[in-house]
This record gives structure tokens, sequence and C-alpha cells, in this order.
């Protein structure tokens, strides 16, 4: 006999949950709402948003906020989110820093801090710090319903380890699902950095809406994208779809520790951008530099005052980010691509050149169609982005996560 695979399917209870979380959300990104504006865009009768509403009010999620004019100047009772009454913690690890913040869920920034470590510290002390500094904001915070976790890709979400991180091999069996279910008294949910930047430029980027695609190419230590396609991240079988820092450029390039040749991360990435510019313009490096971020700013600026070779080291690194671009519209067709991270500091010296590259590479009648941007966004995206994970997770059971609150 055929074996016939298994189709979740959805019940009454399922379906009610759906709609809360649809409203919630619609909440989160339009601020104030009134009920027939909801019903008109979820396509739902005003009588079902009427007994929706009551249930997310009678919850404490949702609330009214007096008379607003509606169509044609009806005077219409608001609704808006009580974000303030649901806060998350976003944590974001990387390579030489873990950064912690609190956020409400409609993206407001209440504190953050960084930790830096070394690539050679021992990673249970690293682990143990950062279990502490969240715990303390637990007990300081009150009303925190969950906590996102964005870790560096390839993550195999399954298995909730990371299956490399270039120059960090002890952080390879470290099983981070293991490490946090039972931590804490709150969920904790765990993506790839560029997932989670897809969806913090999802959830607060200001793209306009409504958007069917999004992708974030993350350009900084480490190269990757995130993928939200009809508002759901595109994820793969293991979780590690879209790892374009792992897509070759050059099948005779130098060996990455992936074991791939020629891949985009050995090319634009942070790392690679600095050694060349310290290489190349040595002299702008005679003063010791605090961090990557600022490094990369120094060959910006040079490039900025006409510096020729800081000009032609950023022309070449946004060819290759434009190449990288290229990629992601063949293998995804995004309705915009949004480029973050630190090499996005660049901004206006780099989209002209990326821009030219995806314009000779790609059809016309897909180029055009594509919006290509620099991430506005003035959190670092990838905490924001965490934040965005738990934002995320809450947002689509609202009756399971923010109920009490």
């Amino acid at each position: 006999m055929k074996k016939v695979k298994e189709v979740a399917g959805n019940n009454t209870s399922d379906l009610t949950e759906m709609n809360r979380s649809a409203i919630v959300r619609i909440l989160q990104q339009k601020e104030v709402c009134t009920r027939a504006e909801i019903s008109k865009l979820m396509g739902l009768t005003q009588a079902s948003i009427t007994k929706l509403v009551a249930y997310l009010m009678e919850m404490g999620i949702v609330s009214e906020v007096g008379i607003v004019k509606g169509n044609g100047n009806r005077r219409s009772i608001g609704l808006r989110l009580n974000a303030e009454k649901n806060l998350v913690i976003g944590v974001k690890f990387s390579r030489h820093v873990f950064a912690i913040g609190v956020f409400d869920i409609s993206g407001k920034l209440y504190t953050q801090s960084e930790t830096e470590f070394g690539l050679d510290e021992n990673t249970e002390k690293v682990l143990t710090d950062m279990k502490k500094q969240i715990k303390n904001l637990l007990e300081e915070y009150k009303n925190i319903v969950a906590i996102g976790l964005a870790l560096p890709g390839p993550y195999l979400r399954k298995e909730g380890r990371i299956a490399m991180v270039t120059r960090m091999p002890s952080w390879h069996n470290i099983n981070f699902i293991e490490e946090f279910k039972h931590e804490f008294d709150k969920p904790v949910f765990i993506e790839q950095d560029a997932n989670a930047g897809a969806l913090a430029e999802w959830w607060f980027g200001n793209h306009g809406r409504p958007l069917s695609s999004l992708t974030y190419f993350l350009v900084g230590e480490g190269v990757g994208s995130g993928v939200v396609d009809h508002d759901s991240l595109l994820l793969g079988n293991q979780g590690i779809a879209s790892e374009v820092g792992h897509i070759s450029i050059d099948f005779n390039g130098p060996k990455c520790e992936c074991g791939n040749r020629g891949c985009l991360e050995l090319y634009c990435s942070t790392m690679a951008f600095l050694k060349k510019a310290k290489e190349e313009i040595p002299e702008l490096f005679e003063k010791e530099c605090e961090n990557r971020l600022e490094a990369c700013e120094r060959v910006f600026s040079a490039a900025r005052s006409s510096n020729e070779k800081a000009i032609r080291l950023v022309e070449e690194i946004a060819e290759y980010i434009g190449l990288g671009c290229v990629t992601l519209i063949n293998a995804y067709d995004p309705e915009i691509i949004v480029i973050g991270d630190s090499i996005s500091k660049g901004n206006e010296l780099l989209l002209p050149t990326i821009k030219r590259i995806v314009k000779e590479r790609t059809i016309p009648e897909v180029s055009e169609r594509v919006r290509i941007e620099i991430s506005s966004l003035n959190i670092d995206p990838t905490l924001y982005g965490a934040a965005a994970i738990a934002t995320d997770r809450v947002l689509r059971k609202p009756s399971e996560y923010l109920v009490n609150n």
C-alpha cells in the first residue's frame, strides 16, 4: 500500500488563533486602527472582528484609545496594541561579542549592553555570563514574555548547533537549544542571524506595505542572507536556506573553512575588507581602532575624502556585494533586498556600484522590479532581529504568550 504523507489540518481553535494573531499583527504595524478597518483588511465581518477584539481586550493584549476618524469621516473607536506590557529580550551572539537588549513588541528599545570575549575564551564561561545577564533583566523587567537569540550561520536549527563559524571551532558542538530550553521561565526562540535581520526589517523596517517578499543581505564579519516570503521565513530542510555567503563566486579561489572554494564571504566580509585595507592603506591604521566597525568607517571616511586607494577598495567590495545581490535575485525573486551590518555603513558609496552590477548581470524585466536599499535601522540589525525573532513568534500565538500581562 502506498504510504500517504501526513498533512496538518486546521481546527476551529487554530483558525480563531490565526485570526487573533492577524489582528495583533495589524495593530503592531498600524499602531491605531478601528474595528471597521481591521474588518476590511482581513475580509471578515465586523461582528467576527468585534468578538475577536473583545477576547484580546479581556486578556489585556489590546485596548481602546478613544474616538478616531474612519472612512467618510465617520467617528469610530480606535484600538491599539499594549506593546509596553509585552517585552522581549533580544540576544545577539557573534564572533567577538554578545549583545543583549530589552524591547517591546512594537520595536521600542529600553536598554542594551555589549560584552566582548576572545575567540579562544572558554565557551562555558561566555555562556554563563550571558545567562546571568539575561536573568538579571528578567528580574528587572517583569513584563518580558519571550527571549530571542540570533546566532551566526550556518545554524542547524533542528540540532541546535552552529555548523561552522569562521575561526570559532570551539563553538561547533554547543547545543544552544539544550543550553537554554530549561534555563529561564520564559520561552527562548533561536534563529540564524541573517534570518533575524530579515525579520527585523520585515517587522520594524520602514519599507512600505504590503510587501510580498524581502531579503536581508548581511555583510559583516560573516556574509549571509535571510528571506521572508509572504510573511514566513524561508528555512529549508535544516534551516540553512539562503546561505549566500558560502556560494562560490570563483571555483578556483581560496579554500573556505566550509570546504568550498571562492566563497562570497572570503571577498566581502569585514575581515576580507579590512585585511586588504591594512595591506594597501596601512597609514589609516597607525592608530589602533576600538573595533571592526570603527576600522571600516576609517576606510569609508577616506573614500569620502577622495583617497583613491580607499575609493578603489570600496568599489571592489561593492562589486562583490552586487554579485551576491544577483544570486539572491535569481534564487529568490525578492521584492526588496536590504543590505545591512557593518559593511553597509558605506551606504551611498556602495549603492551605485551594487546597482550597476545588478543591472549588468540580470534580466532587465527582473532587475527593474527589485528595490535595493541599505538598512536604515538605527539599532544593530542582528540584535534588533533577535528581538524580532521573539516578537514574530509571540504575535503568531497571542493567546499563548501575551495572556495575563
